[in-house]
């Protein structure tokens, strides 16, 4: 059987750390920890869970700081995480997480393997997308990247990719990690150094755009993702993406006709991906095309959430197309058709407060005046 050792990296993780070591405590044979400056309990913590505990001066630099982790692992592949993420235990009891690697090892010894990462911000939305998380310890691989680091040989080249079949709850989006952290204004720093350093990198300045979008600064967004954009190669799965985030940062600006614009130049290249239908439908709707973002939103529904591909929303082809399809019918007279669907979304997302909103509005006539969004 091979020695699978976890990789990690930490710093002032004691409330957090914990859910992750126990989600893997039957899963691998090795625990090694770097800590980069904790002022918490989080290296006796780790202790506890007979963890190997470095400590390492934070220096810009997440890779040099997982490398450093690499160097002193012992087992035949790591697997790596981070303190606000744990395996899936509703999917993955600790020997099923563990067959799941074995299998991996066995049928695809020469790939790196993906997990499925689900973001969850707190607000019941949910994102996932698929990375690389598990490889085969070998001289010479190690990561580059100061941030968004990826793992790589000794050659610089990265070997193909398959599935291990286990999914990661990640917790970093949620607004109380992310504003306990000034998560933001580091990453920005980080991937400002880096997209100075390789400019020619196309996914770090898509991650930079990323970035800037998500904390509001959306001409800046805008600028990195026309440059990813142009810098992009055929297979990346991202572009669509970042399509869609430029469309979100024109919105948020008031250009929801340019945005419909753009989305439906990367339509042709997406025909079934529900987040870019979603995201049309939405705009349709700004620019007062009712009856096309109706058609769109349905589609969302028949499709379901995207499973593959760039990252991607749960919501889209869930519970936002069926609350947004209600409002629809809700303000052409559908009332039958609108409560069905405040419920639909309802079950989706329990506690949805416009769709909870939008049921309790059903037993009273709408103002003549409402809008329809």
């Amino acid at each position: 059987m091979p020695r699978i050792s976890l990789c990690m990296i930490v710093r002032d993780e004691e409330a957090h750390l914990a859910s992750c070591l126990t989600s893997v405590r039957d899963v691998v044979d090795e625990l090694v920890v770097v800590d980069t400056g904790s002022r918490d309990g989080t290296r006796e913590l780790a202790r506890t869970f007979g963890a190997r505990v470095l400590e390492r001066a934070w220096s810009d630099d997440f890779a040099a700081a997982r490398n450093a982790a690499l160097a002193e692992a012992t087992g035949d592949w790591v697997l790596v995480l981070d303190a606000d993420e744990e395996l899936d235990r509703s999917l993955h009891a600790g020997a099923k997480a563990r067959a799941c690697l074995e299998r991996f090892v066995s049928e695809s010894p020469d790939c790196v393997g993906r997990v499925v990462i689900e973001n969850r911000t707190g607000s019941g939305e949910t994102s996932e997308a698929e990375i690389p998380r598990f490889f085969r310890r070998v001289a010479g691989a190690g990561f580059t990247g100061r941030i968004h680091e990826h793992w790589t040989l000794a050659d610089g080249s990265t070997p193909a990719r398959a599935d291990t079949g286990l999914r990661v709850v990640h917790h970093g989006y949620s607004p109380e990690f992310v504003e306990r952290r000034s998560k933001l204004e580091r990453n920005l720093k980080l991937l400002e150094l880096e997209v100075n350093e390789r400019p020619e990198d196309a996914y770090s300045w898509y991650q930079l755009g990323r970035t800037l979008q998500l904390g509001g600064l959306h001409d800046g967004a805008l600028e990195a993702l026309e440059r990813a954009l142009a810098l992009a190669s055929d297979g990346d799965e991202w572009p669509v993406h970042a399509v869609e985030l430029g469309a979100e940062s024109l919105r948020s600006l008031g250009r929801s006709q340019q945005a419909l614009e753009l989305v439906e130049s990367a339509l042709p290249f997406a025909p079934e991906r529900t987040d870019t239908l979603f995201l049309a439908a939405l705009l349709a709707l700004d620019c007062g095309d009712v009856e096309r973002a109706e058609r769109g939103f349905r589609s969302c529904l028949e499709l379901g959430p995207a499973r593959r591909g760039a990252e991607r929303s749960a919501a889209a082809g869930s519970w936002a197309a069926a609350h947004n399809l209600a409002v629809i019918c809700e303000h052409t007279g559908r009332v039958p058709e609108a409560a069905e669907l405040y419920r639909r979304a309802l079950a989706a997302c329990p506690g949805h407060r416009a769709s909870l909103a939008g049921l309790a509005r059903l037993d009273s006539p709408l103002p003549s005046a409402a809008a329809i969004r």
